[in-house]
Order: structure tokens, then sequence, then C-alpha cells
């Protein structure tokens, strides 16, 4: 299951930016998808992740895959940016439903089980898949002569067939939850103090991370002038790096606990606008994909058991689906306005290239204040 989800996510948020931006995308709208995207995509999180922890997880997965594989192909198929944005949209409705489902199946799962070394390691095979799907693509595009929209296109439709592969499993999934008819509470999970603690730090955390979401695929379509194959090349540091990292470090999340595992995890993120504003040839991304696949492969993993650990089995799927809602409202709000300003600032320069730059210097900064007040405010459990 995770490995066709990983796919599914994992290329969609590479290659669809880059396809939206060549379909006619402007700084604007790119900041609008990824907002859109956020919000779509944890809005009902909340309800879909208490009602899977009341009904049972299958269901919803395989609601929440199809509606995934159905968008998807209407991805694959869209002219114009307008058309991926609503379409975005609608698939992020049916991750908002999946997401919460699958965790909380995991919970169900690692009962008794060291949670972070667990969800490292899945997510490692994940991306390892992914990996192997990159080099696949990266070798064989140029082959096709294809025009460059339809050399996205095909990527796009290899995400379609992989979310209608997780759909497919999600209806092998056997639940192992005991569901218990309990009265919903939108929020109630923001009552537990520890769960609270960690949202607001984590979640400011992300909002600097998401006002450069739109500047990355701006920076490798329109400065970098990446090809498609390129693309994929730089995607697939980052899969092999995460892969490596999350199958053979997992152990050290549990040995170092969850705090210091995040720490560890998301301090080397601050660099990676940093390593984009100087970039001029695809290549110069590498350092940056390194770093991502490190941070994704530990810190992230981290961040996920934290949320398990303190929830339990039983609100599993409660807990992630009010901090994706928090995450979402947050990270639309950054995305969107970082595409306003970085648009603005073009404007007022008068050259797109200078203000990437400058706004890519500004969120490292941000990015690295953040990350030291986390240090010191982020609870242990």
């Amino acid at each position: 299951m995770q490995v066709f989800l990983s796919f599914g996510q994992n290329l969609a948020f590479q290659f669809l930016p880059i396809y939206t931006r060549k379909l006619g995308g402007t700084e604007r709208q790119m900041g609008l998808l990824t907002a859109v995207q956020n919000v779509f995509s944890n809005l009902f999180s909340p309800y879909w992740g208490k009602k899977s922890d009341q009904m049972g997880r299958r269901i919803f997965m395989v609601f929440g895959g199809f509606i995934a594989f159905s968008c998807a192909i209407a991805m694959a198929l869209a002219n114009n940016p307008n058309q991926i944005i609503v379409t975005v949209a609608v698939n992020s409705f049916g991750m908002s439903i999946l997401v919460p489902a699958w965790s909380g199946a995991i919970a169900d799962y690692t009962k008794g089980m060291n949670r972070g070394s667990f969800m490292s390691k899945i997510m490692g095979i994940g991306a390892g898949y992914v990996s192997i799907a990159l080099i696949i693509y990266a070798y064989y595009i140029p082959k096709l002569n294809l025009d460059e929209i339809s050399q996205y296109r095909v990527i796009i439709w290899a995400s379609a067939i992989n979310f209608g592969l997780a759909t497919v499993v999600s209806g092998f999934i056997v639940d192992r939850n005991e569901k218990e008819k309990r009265e919903f509470k939108l929020f109630l999970p923001l009552k537990d103090s520890k769960f609270r603690r960690y949202t607001f730090i984590t979640i400011t955390w992300w909002f600097f991370m998401s006002l450069a979401w739109s500047y990355f695929p701006i920076l490798i379509s329109d400065v970098v002038n990446a090809s498609s194959s390129e693309v994929a090349l730089i995607g697939l540091t980052q899969t092999i790096v995460q892969s490596i990292v999350g199958y053979k470090l997992g152990k050290y999340i549990e040995k170092l606990g969850m705090r210091k595992s995040i720490i560890i995890g998301l301090l080397p993120f601050a660099l990676i606008p940093l390593i984009f504003s100087f970039a001029t040839v695809w290549w110069h991304l590498i350092p940056a994909q390194i770093i991502a696949g490190f941070s994704i492969g530990f810190g992230f993993a981290a961040m996920e058991g934290y949320i398990l650990e303190i929830a339990g089995n039983q609100n599993a799927g409660s807990y992630k689906g009010v901090y994706q809602v928090i995450w979402g409202f947050v990270t639309f709000i950054g995305s969107f306005l970082g595409g306003i300003l970085l648009e603005w600032l073009s404007h007022y320069l008068g050259n797109l290239t200078d203000a990437l730059r400058i706004m890519l210097f500004t969120v490292f900064l941000a990015r690295l204040v953040v990350n030291l007040f986390m240090i010191k405010l982020l609870p242990d459990i």
C-alpha cells in the first residue's frame, strides 16, 4: 500500500507543479495550486479520521483512493492551469479521506511496536519504489520522441495507475481497530497539552516551509530550464537518499527519541531554499535533494511516529486529522502568500530570476530562525 501511495503522492508533487507551469501557470496560480492542494487535502481530515476510528479503515481507504485515481486521470488530460487547480482540489478531498484512514491502519498494525522506526522503514521502502520508477522514466522518456508536455503527462498517468493499485490493495486491508461509537468532537485532540504544543511549534515551521513551495518548480522550469528527464534525476536523488535513510537509520529514531529525531531531521531543511537561490543549472540542486531525502526519511518519519504515540490506537485517525486540517489552512496561506509576494516582487524588479533568488534567501533566514525556536520549545514524550 505504502509504495503505491508514495508513488502517487511523490511524483505528483515533484512533476505536477512543473507540468502546471508548462501549461502556462502564472506565479500566483503556482502559489494557488499548492495552497488549494493543502487546504482541500486536510479540511475534512478530522471528520474522516474520526469516522475511520469508529467504522474501520478499509471503506475510507477505498473511497479516498478511487477519488485520487480518477482525478489523476483528469490531470493527465488537462490543457490549462485552471483545470489542474480544480482537479487538484477534488483529488485533495480524496486524500483527506485516504491519509487519516491509512495512518489509523498503521497505528492498528503497529500496536506494541517501535512506531518511529517502522514509519521510517515503510517510507524508505516507498521511496525505493519511487527511485526505481524515476530511473526507468529518466532513461526511456528521451527515447519516446514526445513533446515536453506529453513527457510530463506520462508521469501523471503513472501516478494514476499507482493510485488505482492503492485503491485495489485497500480493499484487502483487514481492519484491526476496536471500533467504538463515540461522539465526534472536531478539535477534541487539542485538549491534549502535548499535542497542542507540538502542533503550534511544528505548524509555525510548516508555514515558513510553505512560502517557498511554489518557487522550486518555477526555478526548475524557468531558471535552470531542466528537461523532464533532468527533473526525474533531481527527484531521484531525494528518493534514493530517503530510501537508504529510512531503511537503515530508522532504528535510531527510537534510540534518540522522537523529539531529538525531529530536530535532527528538520534542521537541515533550512538550507534547501539557500541552495536553490544560487542554482543556475539543474545539477546544482542535487545537494538540496540529498538534504531533503535525509530530512524526509528521518525527520518526517519521527513526526508521524510522534503523533501516533501521543494519540494511541483508538484516536490515531482523529489526531492525524486535526493536525492535517490545521496544517492545510496554514500552508494554504503560506503557499498562496508566497506566490503573491513573488509576483509582486518580480513586477517591481522587472526580473523573475532576481525576485526568486531574493525570496528564496528570505525564506532561508525565516526557516533558520524557526528551527532555533524548535530546539528550545518542542515537547518530549
